[in-house]
């Protein structure tokens, strides 16, 4: 039986000190405690109070640190090694890890606020700089970080970062007592942490989630990290992420200058999800689709590629679902055909928008506004009493719904003020869907239907103005449609087969089943 770590208090965990009470507790004090070293150097908000912007200016005469804990511990040093960075960037370097790294040395209790002392105080004042701060800044600041971990026992393990003006703070509970790999576990996303911490804190940010997918799956049960930023924008503003992921499901929502985007996978259906090569060829699909879209729309190319970063990453397999993805079945189904896998994706279901935050760039118009909004998602649905009487429905859809301003002559720049002189240009707006659903059903064990519907709909309408005159008003409208019936090309008996041993037959059956697999991603010209 595995050895388990019971909880230590928060006062058993803190270490003696070996220097006079009356001693400040700064960066030369921690200067022989391990630290950890820092992954990446951050670019948060410069947020930050009086104090530390003038111990930024002048560190040579920057007011002493008052500290919730005595201690020397290696994120304390850590800790005192960042602050005088002033910023929220530089106080975030490599402290994500070094917090989950406690957990791995057995650490399961962990309280510490770093905090300019106000003026006034004195450095020799012992009481004033060790256990002078509340440690109310946890879970509180402007620029904060948090990462829960439910363990597959039951246990909750929760970090925050935070940081506030002239303050820094890091926090790590955990509910229960943990097991030795339990404790691996949770040490082994250390990395992942920082990375994430790191690609949120970028310019423009990345949402580096994939090592917090991957996670132990057999010993942790699921991943939860919120984050919010400050931003320097005119006027200030946030940017803030919500990312969940368990075995059966994932959820990303991010929030931004640029616009937001939220992204939810469902890996629950997992009889219907494909192997790596099927999955591979759709991913493949939809990442065109996605630029078609947003060269379309003509969409922020910065929030598009954090749009397809991030359905690529909650798509990939993590923990149980990466078994079941490769053939597995859930209880109480069946595992599908070859014939019924080449009518779906192969990928899990999802639903996904991403929404460009609108500008209005035109004083004399304000109601024509630059805009992209795009929306995607897939739903399976599995019947049947029996295998033999099963039935399955894939439904694809997307909508794209887009507006902007154009020069009038291709490669200048458009400057639109409240002058006529200035008002030459076109005006698009985008309005397009389209949608695909294959069906599949059998009775008595053989093949009753088998059909590939798809739809898509274009419509473009582009005004040209010349002096701040309306000229022309053109609407382009384009509708197609595709309907397949397939049971013949599903079945099992195929022209042209007399000739062909049992190896060649089941090798045209393959390629034939990848070509036709090809054929059910959705396409926003169906029938074209």
């Amino acid at each position: 039986m595995s050895n388990m770590r019971a909880v230590s208090s928060a006062s058993a965990w803190t270490p003696s000190l070996s220097r006079t009470a009356a001693a400040p507790m700064d960066a030369s004090d921690l200067a022989d405690a391990p630290v950890s070293s820092p992954s990446a150097i951050v670019a948060l908000s410069d947020n930050i109070g009086p104090s530390a912007a003038k111990a930024a200016s002048d560190p040579g005469h920057a007011p002493p640190l008052q500290w919730e804990r005595a201690s020397r511990d290696a994120v304390s040093a850590l800790m005192a090694n960042n602050f005088a960075a002033g910023a929220s960037a530089g106080r975030f370097k490599g402290l994500g890890a070094a917090l989950l790294d406690q957990v791995r040395g057995g650490v399961t209790q962990l309280s510490q606020t770093a905090q300019r002392s106000a003026g006034g105080v004195q450095a020799g004042t012992y009481a004033a700089l060790a256990g002078g701060v509340s440690g109310a800044l946890h879970g509180m600041g402007d620029d904060r970080f948090s990462l829960g971990i439910t363990t597959r026992s039951g246990v909750e393990v929760k970090l925050s970062l935070d940081s506030d003006g002239d303050a820094l703070g890091v926090q790590l509970t955990a509910s229960g007592a943990l097991s030795d790999e339990e404790t691996h576990a949770l040490g082994q996303l250390s990395k992942a942490f920082q990375q994430a911490i790191d690609g949120m804190a970028q310019d423009p940010p990345q949402l580096r989630l994939g090592g917090l997918m991957q996670f132990d799956a057999k010993q942790l049960a699921s991943v939860e990290l919120r984050a919010q930023v400050g931003l320097n924008t005119t006027p200030p503003s946030v940017q803030t992420l919500s990312f969940q992921a368990d075995a059966m499901q994932r959820k990303v929502a991010f929030s931004g200058a640029a616009g937001s985007l939220d992204v939810k996978v469902d890996a629950s259906k997992a009889a219907s999800l494909g192997g790596p090569e099927q999955q591979a060829r759709a991913m493949k699909s939809y990442m065109r689709q996605f630029d078609q879209a947003a060269t379309r729309g003509h969409a922020d190319g910065a929030l598009m590629s954090l749009f397809k970063e991030t359905f690529s990453t909650l798509h990939s397999p993590v923990g149980e679902a990466a078994r079941l993805s490769t053939g597995g079945t859930t209880p109480g189904k069946w595992a599908l055909a070859a014939e019924d896998r080449a009518m779906l994706t192969g990928l899990a279901d999802f639903s996904a928008k991403v929404v460009q935050t609108p500008k209005m760039d035109n004083p004399m118009r304000l109601s024509e506004q630059d805009a992209f909004s795009y929306e995607v998602g897939q739903a399976t649905s599995l019947g049947g009493r029996s295998y033999d009487e099963r039935s399955i429905a894939q439904q694809q859809s997307a909508s794209l719904s887009a507006s902007f301003h154009m020069p009038l002559v291709a490669g200048t720049t458009l400057r639109l003020t409240g002058q006529p002189e200035s008002q030459n240009y076109t005006y698009h707006q985008i309005d397009d869907t389209a949608s695909s659903l294959a069906s599949i059903a059998y009775q008595d064990g053989k093949l009753a239907k088998a059909s590939l519907e798809q739809s898509s709909s274009q419509n473009t309408r582009v005004q040209r103005y010349e002096m701040g005159k309306l000229k022309s008003d053109l609407a382009s409208p384009s509708v197609n449609s595709l309907t397949r019936d397939l049971v013949a090309a599903l079945g099992p008996y195929q022209a042209g087969q007399a000739q062909l041993n049992q190896e060649q037959k089941a090798q045209q059956r393959t390629q034939m089943l990848s070509a036709l697999n090809d054929q059910v991603f959705l396409t926003a010209t169906a029938g074209r």
